[in-house]
C-alpha cells in the first residue's frame, strides 16, 4: 500500500475537490466509512459547484422574463455555452451547445434530427456492440442500425468497422460510438474512427458521458479529416448535480431538423396558420431552463481545466494500476478486459468472482465492507452479454473511480475479495 507522502500528496489535493461522499454504516464487520466505487454512475459535485450553487440560488427565476435579475441569468446561461465549446475545442461560430436534461437527450434530439432529414431514403447508422443503450436505442427505433462487433477482449473490432463502412459506402450518415465504455473503460480511437467516417461521406458522433471527466477532447484538431461532429454527455457523470447534458454540433446542420419536445420559448412567430422556429440552440430548449444545472457544469468545466486534465489523468492511471495489478493476484477474480494495456483505459473495472453471482458479490462488498458498486449489464446489455458469453455469469460487477478515490479505498476491496468465500 502506498502512504500519501509529497510524493502522490496530488492524491490528497484531489480528494478535497470533492464533496465528502462517504457516510458511517453498519457492516457486519462493524461500523466502517463508506466507499464510493460508481463514479461512471453519478459522481460526487464538486466544493466549487456547491459554492456557485450557494452564490446563485438566491437569483433563481424563470430567466426568459424582463426583469434585471432575469437578464442577469440569461447572460449567464448564454456565456455558459462559452465554457462549454472551450473545453471541447469546438468553432465558436460555427458549433452549437444545446443543453438537455443528460447523454440519453443529446442522442435521441441528433437521431431525431438526422432520421427527419433522411426519412425517404432512411440512413444507415453505424453504432457498436459496445454501447450503453443511450447510443443504441434511439438508433434502433429510427434509422437503419449496423452494428460494429468488439474483439474478444472487449476492444472495439476497426477491422470490422472498415469493413461495415465499405459494404454500406454511400447510405452510412453516421458513425456513433462511445468515447469510453462504461463497462470495461476502453477508450476509443476516436480520430481515427472520425478519419474512417469522413472518408465515406459520413460523421461522428461521440459519446463522451465516460470520457470527458477522465480526458480532454478536441473537436478541432489540426487535420481536418479527424474532426468530431458532435459529442454528448452529461453532467452528472461530471462533478456537476442538478441533471443537465449537452449536445454539441454544427449548428447549420441542426437548423434543419425539428425539436424532439415542442413548447414555449422555441419560437419566433406563432399564429393559428404559421410557426417559425428559432435556431439553435433555443429551438430545441423548450420550456423553463435548467439554470442551476448550466451553472453546475459550467462551474465543474472551469475546476477540471484548472486542475488540468493531465494531472486527472495521471493520478486515475496510477488508480487504475493498482487496482488491476491487486486484483490479478486473486485467482478467483475474472477479469473482463486487458489487464496489461491500460494506457487507453479509464479507470474502470469490470469483473466476477468465480461461482459467485454479480449480485451476491456486490452485496457482500456493500455489506461487509461498506463498498458501493454497480452489477448487472450497466445499461451496456449488448456488450455485458459478449463479454459473458459461454460462462455461468449474467452480468458484471464494475468498480469505477474518480479523481478524488485514493489506494487505501482500493486495498479495502482486495482484502474483501480475498475474504469472499
Amino acid at each position: 500500500m502506498r502512504k500519501i507522502n509529497k510524493k502522490n500528496s496530488t492524491a490528497a489535493t484531489l480528494r478535497e475537490l470533492v464533496m465528502d461522499v462517504s457516510y458511517l454504516i453498519p457492516t457486519n464487520n462493524g461500523t466502517l466509512t463508506s466507499i464510493y466505487f460508481d463514479n461512471a454512475g453519478t459522481t460526487p459535485p464538486f466544493r466549487t459547484v456547491v459554492e456557485e450553487l450557494e452564490k446563485y440560488t438566491p437569483w433563481y427565476k424563470y430567466i426568459s422574463d424582463k426583469s434585471r435579475k432575469a437578464k442577469f441569468l440569461s447572460e449567464l446561461y448564454e456565456e455558459s455555452r462559452i465554457s462549454v465549446k472551450n473545453f471541447f475545442n469546438a468553432d465558436m461560430e460555427e458549433d452549437t451547445v444545446i443543453y438537455t436534461k443528460n447523454t440519453t437527450e443529446a442522442i435521441n434530439i441528433l437521431s431525431n434530427v438526422i432520421c427527419q432529414q433522411n426519412a425517404e431514403t432512411k440512413p444507415i447508422v453505424i453504432t457498436t456492440y459496445m454501447e450503453h443503450l443511450s447510443n443504441y436505442l434511439p438508433w434502433k427505433f429510427r434509422c437503419d442500425t449496423v452494428l460494429v462487433d468488439v474483439e474478444k477482449n472487449g476492444r472495439l473490432s476497426m477491422s470490422d468497422l472498415e469493413e461495415k463502412l465499405d459494404r454500406y459506402k454511400g447510405r452510412v450518415k453516421l458513425v456513433a460510438v462511445a468515447g469510453a465504455s462504461n463497462v470495461t473503460g476502453y477508450i476509443n480511437p476516436i480520430y481515427e474512427i472520425a478519419r474512417m467516417a469522413h472518408l465515406h461521406n459520413a460523421e461522428i458522433l461521440v459519446d463522451a458521458a465516460q470520457l470527458m471527466q477522465h480526458r480532454r477532447i478536441d473537436m478541432h484538431p489540426e487535420d481536418v479529416m479527424e474532426s468530431i461532429d458532435y459529442i454528448a454527455f452529461s453532467a452528472h457523470k461530471t462533478y456537476a448535480p442538478f441533471f443537465t447534458g449537452a449536445l454539441v454540433g454544427n449548428k447549420h446542420a441542426l437548423n434543419m431538423g425539428y425539436p424532439l419536445c415542442f413548447g414555449a420559448g422555441i419560437t419566433e412567430l406563432v399564429t393559428d396558420q404559421e410557426v417559425i422556429l428559432k435556431k439553435s440552440p433555443q429551438r430545441y430548449e423548450a420550456g423553463s431552463n435548467n439554470i442551476l444545472g448550466v451553472i453546475a457544469l459550467a462551474t465543474a468545466i472551469q475546476t477540471m481545466i484548472r486542475v488540468h486534465m493531465d494531472v486527472i489523468k495521471k493520478h486515475e492511471s496510477e488508480l487504475l494500476s493498482y487496482a488491476m495489478r491487486q486484483m490479478k493476484e486473486n485467482p478467483r477474480v475474472i477479469l473482463y478486459e486487458d489487464s496489461e494495456n491500460l494506457e487507453d483505459q479509464v479507470p474502470i473495472i469490470a469483473f466476477n468472482v468465480e461461482g459467485k453471482k454479480p449480485e451476491e458479490t456486490a452485496r457482500y462488498l456493500y455489506e461487509n465492507y461498506g463498498i458501493i458498486t454497480k452489477n448487472g449489464y450497466c445499461g451496456a446489455d449488448l456488450y455485458v452479454k459478449k463479454l459473458v458469453e459461454g460462462s455461468p455469469y449474467t452480468g458484471i460487477v464494475r468498480i469505477s473511480l474518480g479523481l478524488y478515490n485514493q489506494d487505501f479505498e482500493i486495498d479495502r476491496l482486495i482484502k474483501a475479495l480475498k475474504s469472499f468465500q
